[in-house]
């Protein structure tokens, strides 16, 4: 269990906060299971029971979250699109990261309401319990936090006002907020040529990563020493986790600054196909326009314009 030592009430952890890991300690060992309080998934936290031998597969995704280019037109702005069908950015370097993976079908990742047990020697009491949500698809995502209303900037970024949360979440929460609310371009890399082996110890690690950050880390975007943001982070885990040739090896020593994740994956040789991007919104386009999803989406919009509008009035 991870030692959660930020003032709660400092930082919006209403949706954005690392895991923690029930009764395991800070280390899980040849443990099959694990569960984690804080699994975020359809707008709620939950207590997870996870499957680490179920892994399957990874996949790299990345957005630029800067303004998209534009120009002027008799009807207004128009965005401007690159060749490959995705809108051109203002900061082409400003990327967020994050690592997918999927489970076998066989073996989902099970959702328990997150007060299910009072102590974590309850664990097994789990068992005998039907969970409430099954889901074979998970995002690790590491995110950062400021005041309720206060949204991320490169000043915030670099200087350590803003928490650094390890989120783990459903694939189809990440969807929601980054694709149905924010109109992000989340693109995805093929699966990585790892084994089933190496797949399930990434997973592993970034369960355990998430604990030891808990509430305790400020996010860096960049430091000579100490960047700790969301492409540093997972590049850290994967160099560990992964044995390289020579080559490669020289490759891993780029990580720190969120330029080209793609690029990072490829000098390391875990760029299967280089001409491969495929865009989530694509795949998720049926959840995207369900009624409920839209009707979420108007909810979610109006609780974070309030949210905006208190924290400039503070």
């Amino acid at each position: 269990m991870s030692s959660h030592s930020a003032n709660e009430t400092e930082f919006d952890l209403s949706s954005r906060r690392s895991i923690d890991i029930v009764g395991a300690g800070t280390d899980l060992g040849s443990a099959n299971d694990v569960v984690v309080r804080y699994f975020y998934h359809d707008g709620t936290f939950w207590l997870a029971k996870i499957p680490l031998d179920s892994v399957v597969q990874v996949f790299g995704q990345a957005f630029n979250f800067s303004k998209p280019k534009t120009r002027k037109t008799a009807n207004g702005p128009e965005t401007i699109f690159d060749e490959s069908g995705l809108p051109k950015r203002t900061i082409p370097s400003a990327n967020h990261l994050q690592t997918r993976f999927l489970f076998a079908d066989d073996r989902p990742v099970e959702l328990y309401p997150i007060d299910s047990i009072n102590g974590d020697d309850e664990v097994a009491t789990l068992d005998s319990m039907e969970p409430a949500h099954k889901l074979v698809d998970v995002v690790y995502s590491i995110e950062a936090v400021g005041p309720p209303g206060v949204t991320f900037g490169f000043w915030k970024g670099i200087t350590g006002q803003l928490l650094c949360t390890h989120r783990i979440l459903s694939t189809q929460e990440m969807v929601f907020e980054r694709i149905a609310v924010e109109s992000q371009y989340v693109t995805e890399s093929p699966a990585l040529p790892i084994s089933t082996k190496d797949a399930q110890e990434l997973f592993r690690q970034a369960i355990l990563r998430s604990d030891r950050a808990g509430l305790s880390e400020r996010y860096y975007l960049y430091r000579v020493c100490g960047t700790n943001n969301c492409t540093s982070n997972p590049f850290q885990i994967l160099d560990r986790t992964l044995t390289y040739s020579f080559r490669n090896w020289l490759g891993s020593l780029v990580y720190r600054i969120p330029f080209r994740p793609r690029l990072y994956l490829r000098m390391r040789g875990l760029d299967a196909d280089p001409s491969y991007r495929k865009l989530l919104r694509n795949e998720f386009e049926e959840y995207i326009n369900l009624p409920e999803t839209r009707q979420r989406r108007r909810e979610y919009v109006r609780t974070k314009i309030k949210e905006k509008r208190a924290a400039r009035s503070r």
